[in-house]
């Protein structure tokens, strides 16, 4: 059995375009959902044609259609036939499929790369290497002393703040409440005028304004 895939390319049809790959033993082709393809053409019968794996690849078998199965013009008989590569396959008039193989995956072209330009990237490296290192230090060299870190003395701390106390509403409520009595006490003493004046005119002051007019 040969590794070779193949397949079926659509180029007329209601799925022109279309490329099946011929992975199974036996592929049938019809207008039948049941069909491994379904082709919705007029042209084409229920179980139209069969695709059967042989040892060299493919053969087609015309499953009794009424506009029958053609390869490269010729229409089939009820006997299988072998086919090649580039084979063409008509059902009826409507359909035509390009029998072929699979284009195998051409492996990528691998990178060259030039020595000379590598011995320069690694020169290149070696330099850069060299100016990550310190420069000796000279003979007899010693640091310097230095006095030890003190930390500066902490900031002082700001001087504690009573805490706020709203003012207290109880002057304004005196106030108040002193003035609301002075009103009190004026209309009652208001009131008692009234009314002292209004007892004497009725019990002293009307006869005198009558003797005053003369009417007494």
């Amino acid at each position: 059995m040969t590794d070779t895939q193949y397949q079926l390319i659509v180029r007329k049809g209601p799925k022109v375009g279309e490329t099946f790959l011929l992975d199974t033993i036996s592929l049938t082709i019809g207008r039948d959902p049941v069909s491994d393809v379904v082709l919705n053409d007029p042209e084409v019968s229920r179980q139209h044609t069969r695709f059967s794996q042989i040892e060299t690849g493919y053969q087609v078998q015309d499953l009794g259609s009424t506009n029958g199965t053609f390869v490269n013009g010729e229409r089939l008989e009820s006997d299988p036939v072998d086919l090649q590569p580039g084979f063409t396959i008509s059902m009826g008039s409507g359909v035509t499929l390009i029998y072929g193989e699979v284009p195998a995956e051409e492996p990528l072209p691998a990178t060259m790369i030039d020595q000379g330009g590598l011995a320069d990237m690694l020169s290149i490296n070696d330099d850069m290497d060299g100016l990550d290192e310190e420069p000796p230090l000279p003979d007899g060299w010693e640091p310097d002393p230095s006095p030890p870190f003190t930390p500066p003395p902490p900031a002082p701390s700001p001087p504690a703040t009573a805490p706020l106390v709203p003012a207290s509403n109880e002057g304004e409520a005196a106030k108040k409440k002193r003035r609301n009595t002075t009103i009190i006490v004026a209309a009652a003493i208001v009131m008692l005028c009234c009314c002292g004046f209004i007892a004497f005119m009725y019990y002293v002051g009307g006869d005198l304004i009558l003797e005053a007019i003369g009417a007494i």
